[in-house]
């Protein structure tokens, strides 16, 4: 309750302090949001003054400030992660997420996956297709042509399409088509086991690919690895892939954890795999 509490209440304050600061400057949307890492290419497009239409898509940096009335897009390979105060956003690869510029704030996922992650019982209204989602956790959702998946993998989250609503806890996913209820709340896809560099750390030289191998669970049709530090639990790079394997180029020096997800023919995701470790070297 406490952490609720404070999120709201960084909500407020940054709403009204970009609010005191928008009539400061020409009109173009309330900063909300900050672009703390992009890995790749990762495109916005900016709101044009106080109506509706938005510029071209120029380059986005680390730093950069996401507005009401913005669009976020990422590039084959790449990843964005942004940060609100009440919760994180991190952007797959060929995925879009935009904030409308309306009344009552929301963040819609045009295309591709994207993980929420916010603590409290209600993070800030997600659309996606014709559905909305809210609740507190970590949640991914996938959208793509015409059709929804979202995969519970903390908290609980209400997913809504029309008149009917369906809530999802840890470890558990729904998926909707386009002009259909929600399915019931089922269990997601088993994790992928036995990764290669396990424990025991893999050694590469900084720049080389190094092979990532693990045993896939029944019913996985692609996976996605994703590249963290020893530390933190943000994404640093990640790569999808319909088999077992991948050879993943590591751009830095310095020792990281990996780890593998399945999603299968519904859409649902597993929770990540157990970590593996892998160590940049030069020489």
């Amino acid at each position: 309750m406490r952490r609720s509490a404070l999120a709201v209440a960084a909500l407020l304050a940054v709403l009204a302090a970009s609010a005191a600061a928008a009539r400061r400057r020409p009109p173009g949307g309330i900063e909300v949001a900050k672009l703390v890492w992009t890995e790749g290419d990762v495109q916005l497009a900016p709101l044009l003054g106080a109506g509706p239409a938005r510029g071209d898509w120029q380059r986005a940096a680390r730093g950069d400030a996401l507005r009401t009335g913005d669009a976020l897009r990422t590039a084959g390979s790449a990843l964005a992660r942004i940060e609100f105060p009440w919760m994180d956003v991190t952007l797959a690869s060929a995925a879009s997420l935009s904030v409308p510029a309306k009344a009552v704030l929301s963040t819609v996922l045009d295309e591709g996956r994207a993980e929420f992650s916010g603590p409290g019982r209600d993070i800030v209204k997600i659309e996606v297709g014709p559905g909305e989602v809210r609740g507190g956790g970590r949640l991914v959702l996938w959208h793509t042509a015409g059709r929804t998946s979202a995969t519970a993998l903390e908290g609980a989250f209400r997913v809504r399409s029309g008149e009917r609503t369906v809530e999802i806890k840890a470890g558990q996913g729904t998926f909707l088509v386009d002009g259909q209820p929600p399915a019931p709340p089922t269990a997601l896809p088993a994790s992928p086991e036995r990764l290669k560099p396990g424990a025991e750390v893999g050694y590469v030289r900084v720049g080389h690919p190094v092979e990532l191998r693990w045993t896939a669970a029944g019913g996985a049709i692609r996976h996605r690895v994703e590249l963290l530090s020893l530390e933190r639990e943000e994404v640093l790079l990640a790569r999808e892939t319909g088999g077992s394997s991948l050879q993943l180029q590591i751009p830095w020096l310095g020792t990281f954890r990996w780890r593998v997800s399945a999603r299968d023919g519904r859409g649902l995701e597993s929770r990540p795999s157990a970590p593996g470790v892998v160590c940049s070297v030069d020489r």
